[in-house]
């Protein structure tokens, strides 16, 4: 899980430290919210 999102991340131009930032909820969250 953690591999494909820092994945996808790279591919949106998010950075490896902003990933790991965000807890496991966010970026669920967010993957919702981006297939929205």
């Amino acid at each position: 899980m953690r591999e494909l999102a820092r994945r996808l991340a790279r591919e949106l131009g998010f950075g490896a430290a902003d990933l790991d930032g965000m807890h496991q909820g966010d970026l669920l969250w967010w993957l919702g919210e981006d297939g929205a």
